[in-house]
């Protein structure tokens, strides 16, 4: 497709690979409203209070978590990241992050089933006493959500073994224990996700890191771009059906 004319801000962010070509279309038929996006988007991605790697692996995040899973900003963003130095190991541990997002299923549903069962007057009966060494390990270092309590009152192996399967994130140090922070923080405020609990304890666990007020504002405005992977999905169908329409009316 043809250079569009007029959008500085959407060339130099198709030149660094920021802009997705299937934008190209829609640069063409309303150039004011893209550059107006993607100056917005430029000062977001190109300024210096993340590291531009944290900035591609939270836009990464966003994208391959299971309430979104965009397939082409994956793809970009991985890209994007091993341009930017990250590892095969540090995008795998975005991924794996991005797999413990399931739990919220529990943290969300399992206090309201314990409410309805109170509500019907059915029995609430703990399992039998487990050992549960991961559990008690997240207890102590304060990282244990209030809301699994009742998980762990009615299923103690099961929160057991999904604990173990996320707690080494925050240890085996592939990525700096304040950058989870800050994607957990994405993926939970994700507009596809939304989830105000999470996104609050993790925005709590970033200051306690010592992150500022920039940086955790900054993820947020990251994650706010995501908003135009409807234009990315949409524009090339948009386009190729204008096409067949012109095409049948000859």
């Amino acid at each position: 497709m043809e250079k569009s004319q007029g959008t500085p801000h959407y060339d130099a962010m198709r030149a660094a690979s920021l802009a997705d070509a299937a934008l190209d279309p829609l640069a063409q038929w309303d150039p004011a409203w893209i550059e107006s996006f993607m100056a917005l988007s430029e000062d977001t991605q190109t300024n210096d209070v993340l590291d531009p790697k944290l900035v591609a692996l939270i836009r990464l995040n966003i994208d391959v978590t299971a309430t979104h899973l965009y397939a082409p900003g994956v793809r970009r963003h991985v890209r994007a990241a091993l341009k930017l130095g990250a590892t095969r190991a540090q995008i795998l541990e975005v991924f794996k992050l991005a797999s413990v997002v399931g739990i919220h299923a529990c943290a969300l549903g399992v206090p309201i089933l314990e409410e309805e069962l109170a509500h019907a007057g059915l029995p609430d009966e703990p399992a039998p006493l487990a050992y549960t060494p991961v559990c008690d390990q997240v207890r102590e270092s304060g990282m244990f959500n209030p809301l699994w309590e009742t998980i762990y009152r009615w299923d103690p192996q099961y929160l057991e073994k999904f604990l173990a399967m996320g707690l080494g994130l925050w240890r085996d140090n592939i990525l700096p224990p304040l950058w989870i922070e800050f994607l957990c923080i994405a993926g939970d405020a994700a507009i596809t996700h939304l989830y105000s609990h999470g996104t609050q304890r993790h925005i709590k666990a970033a200051l306690e890191l010592g992150a500022t007020r920039r940086q955790i504002l900054e993820v947020l405005k990251i994650v706010s771009l995501q908003g135009i992977e409807a234009c990315e999905l949409a524009v090339p169908l948009l386009d190729a059906e204008c096409s067949e329409h012109a095409h049948a009316k000859r």
